[in-house]
């Protein structure tokens, strides 16, 4: 360092050193911030593995405190150690070549006579344990002959019968039971989908703290005369709280990460290509809106039969966002959360009776597909942009719910008017949906009580025709007065 000294016969010595030690600590930021933007990516890596380094050490902690109530962290912990191995691995010379081999001796040696006798076998096993099972239950036999009939509808709805791909449609069958049987059937997989189901529910809980303090009292009114919250602030607010989480994960890659591996599973097991894989894998989390528009890249070049199974799996999947919603309706979280992962395959089943692949798709290869990129640029952005894009959904909600009860009550006027002319009291719109659609619920297996199949009509009658909103409204007004059983739910 260089001091500059001035000599003067009437002051005192003046240093201006101190200038240059004014100006070493803005140099040294700048420096600094180069290096690190030089660097970023390795800084981001530095930091994610020094997190995660301490995500261990309080695992290991907590699960030595209390294993049960370390449950939750570890299977976060486990889900980022697979992570890693799997990033990792695939960066082993000897482990990328060993699996190319395996894949190669499986398509040179396991010939597609071996592979159709040991599927058929599998399925054909799967297929005389269910009917076993179904045997003791007449009205689960009546489900599984549902089941056959609605098969048989499909096929004959096809637009090309004779290009009908089974295996799709044989996997969708069997993952379907394969999934009741580990949720029903076993205590392992009952307990882990109810400990899913019971952090999901705690999870989205947490919005009642942003709604109270927006809101005040109105979610939460005082207990007089039997008053609640209304539905758009006690309800609704979660869509915005999951939808900026989703945008969140989404910035991050995990969204991605998740559902490369549900739709690779998807399409080795049924044969799918990658962009209805994806997008049936989506719709198992995410909303028909958010579904589609994950798949835009894609849409421009997909098949008639791809989008038809787009449109399929919108409108068969229930959001993350609505759950908490349904459940606040009376719905069963646990059922609610089963019957939106077996739609899954569902979805690809009846897709391919009704609209059979006859292109060729331009989207085979899961690793191919290219995931549109984030538009925020940092964490907090995404949240604020997924809670902002998640208002347009509640209003559309409010919006539908509104205009559709209207229109039911007017249709309810409507129809007992001109049946009281005929002589003919109590007849609704919701009676009208019951007969229409009274055979549906029948082969569904709800046959032990008529009245309770009426109510199970109306209600598959008003998700149809109307809107599914209305239809858990109904739904919450039975389960309270007590006309639904614990299977018919």
């Amino acid at each position: 360092m260089s001091w500059v000294v001035n000599y003067d016969d009437n002051q005192s010595i003046t240093v201006v050193a101190a200038a240059v030690l004014m100006r070493s600590p803005l140099q040294l930021r700048e420096e600094l911030f180069r290096r690190l933007e030089e660097n970023q990516s390795r800084v981001r890596v530095l930091l994610a593995y020094l997190c995660f380094a301490l995500l261990n050490a309080w695992t290991i902690w907590a699960a030595i405190h209390s294993f049960s109530g370390a449950i939750a962290i570890i299977c976060i912990t486990s889900i980022g150690w697979l992570w890693i191995s799997q990033h990792l691995l695939g960066k082993v010379e000897w482990v990328d070549s060993s699996l190319k081999g395996a894949r190669r001796f499986y398509r040179v040696h396991v010939g597609y006579r071996i592979r159709l006798l040991v599927g058929l076998a599998v399925f054909l096993g799967g297929a005389v344990y269910v009917v076993f099972e179904a045997s003791h239950s007449a009205s689960q036999l009546t489900s599984l002959g549902g089941l056959l009939i609605l098969i048989v509808i499909s096929v004959l709805g096809s637009n090309n019968p004779a290009r009908i791909d089974w295996r799709p449609v044989l996997w969708g069958l069997f993952l379907q039971f394969l999934a009741a049987f580990l949720i029903l059937r076993t205590s392992v997989g009952h307990d882990a989908l109810q400990f899913v189901v019971d952090q999901m529910v705690v999870f989205l809980g947490y919005t009642q703290n942003g709604t109270d303090f927006v809101y005040g009292f109105i979610p939460n009114p005082p207990n007089v005369c039997g008053m609640s919250g209304p539905f758009a602030y006690t309800s609704l607010p979660i869509i915005v709280y999951f939808g900026s989480l989703c945008s969140l994960f989404y910035y991050y890659g995990a969204v991605q990460w998740i559902l490369t591996k549900l739709a690779t599973f998807l399409q080795l097991t049924m044969g799918t290509t990658a962009a209805e894989s994806l997008n049936a894998a989506a719709s198992v989390f995410l909303g028909p809106t958010e579904a589609a528009v994950m798949m835009k890249i894609a849409l421009l070049t997909m098949t008639e039969s791809e989008i038809l199974t787009t449109l399929t799996a919108g409108f068969s999947m229930i959001s993350g966002s609505l759950f908490a919603i349904y459940i606040g309706f009376g719905a069963c979280p646990t059922y609610i959360l089963s019957a939106n992962v077996m739609s899954a395959p569902a979805v690809l089943c009846v897709s391919k009776l009704l609209c059979p692949e006859v292109q060729r798709s331009k989207q085979r290869k899961i690793k191919d597909f290219r995931f549109p990129a984030s538009e925020e640029s940092s964490g907090l952005e995404a949240i604020s942009s997924g809670a902002v894009q998640a208002t347009k959904v509640i209003a559309a909600i409010v919006s539908n719910v509104i205009v559709f009860i209207a229109f039911v009550a007017f249709l309810d006027a409507v129809i007992n008017y001109l049946a009281v002319r005929a002589g003919l009291h109590g007849v609704t719109f919701n009676t009208l949906l019951s007969y229409v659609f009274y055979p549906f619920a029948y082969v569904c297996g709800v046959i032990d009580d008529p009245a309770e199949t009426m109510k199970v009509a109306q209600l598959i009658g008003t998700k149809t025709v109307l809107n599914e909103f209305i239809a858990y409204q109904q739904m919450s007004t039975m389960l309270l007065e007590g006309k639904l059983s614990v299977r018919v739910q």
